[in-house]
């Protein structure tokens, strides 16, 4: 792998440091300091290793991601620049080799209601792109609403089973627009609490803007509280100038599940308190507050 990421980032390129960044679930991320002609520069790697039961799909998301941060660069979305990939697995690959872009995980701000605005703003921007004619990929649910249970800690199981009977019909694919698809703020950077990048692409298609929108409404529920979430919503329809379709939004919230509660505090890694006890109860907050909508 050394000698492709030097190759491709041009003569006499040399990785001088690795390390290992974390949050990082379905592949291995890395940033890595390069030293060419006296200047020291640092990228990202993001890899998987050879012989991965999941070969087919990790070349999917490899290609995938390719086309999209390609499509990004005549975009504004602060997004880091592709610089190659590759699928061979003699040099170490698949992998993609990204320009590190500036920032952080930041989950604790001192002024949350700025921190939610400015994720709420990016969020428009990001479904402002205009890159429906070159990314191929559209849009798949996540859910397949016949395997839909309450979990098995749940309160109000009758919250949990309206909401699937709302979400079991197939709703049309009426408004659509360019999606990051798992917009949360695992994947926001922060430079002294200014939003400086998004990551992790992978996922992108063309689908409802509102799957976005609930997928990080999932998300700061189960971190802080569904009154948050409800926040966010509210900050990003006054940036969008238009309603949030609670279908869509039910469809993402309905992604929490079980392992929720194992993968979730991996990902936060000791940077901010998570109380996974009431993660269940948080949903059916959120999931109330959803429902009335409808």
């Amino acid at each position: 792998m050394r000698t492709w990421i030097e190759e491709a980032l041009g003569p006499g390129a040399r990785i001088v440091a690795t390390r290992r960044l974390t949050g990082g679930l379905t592949s291995l991320v890395h940033e890595l300091a390069v030293e060419r002609k006296g200047r020291r520069s640092r990228y990202v790697l993001r890899s998987w290793p050879p012989g991965n039961e999941h070969k087919d799909w990790i070349l999917r998301t490899v290609t995938a991601e390719t086309a999209i941060l390609t499509a990004l660069e005549r975009s504004d979305v602060p997004a880091p620049h592709l610089i190659a990939s590759t699928f061979d697995e003699a040099a170490g690959g698949p992998a993609l080799l990204m320009t590190r872009v500036p920032g952080r995980v930041f989950l604790m701000p001192k002024d949350r209601e700025r921190w939610l605005r400015q994720i709420a703003q990016m969020l428009v921007r990001i479904h402002e792109v205009n890159a429906t004619g070159t990314i191929g990929a559209r849009f798949e649910s996540w859910l397949n609403p016949g395997d839909l249970t309450p979990p098995a800690d749940a309160t109000r199981a009758d919250i949990w089973r309206d909401a699937f009977a709302r979400v079991a019909s197939r709703r049309e694919l009426t408004h659509t627009c360019f999606i990051h698809r798992d917009y949360q703020h695992f994947n926001l950077l922060w430079t002294r609490e200014r939003l400086t990048g998004v990551v992790d692409w992978s996922g992108a298609c063309v689908g409802p803007p509102d799957v976005d929108v609930g997928h990080c409404r999932l998300n700061l529920t189960l971190l802080f509280s569904a009154e948050v979430a409800e926040r966010f919503r509210g900050l990003y329809e006054a940036e969008s100038g238009r309603a949030v379709d609670p279908y869509w939004d039910l469809h993402a919230l309905l992604s929490y599940g079980p392992d929720w509660k194992d993968f979730l505090p991996l990902q936060i890694a000791g940077r901010a308190p998570l109380e996974v006890d009431g993660m269940t109860r948080r949903m059916e907050e959120v999931l109330t507050l959803a429902l009335r909508r409808m």
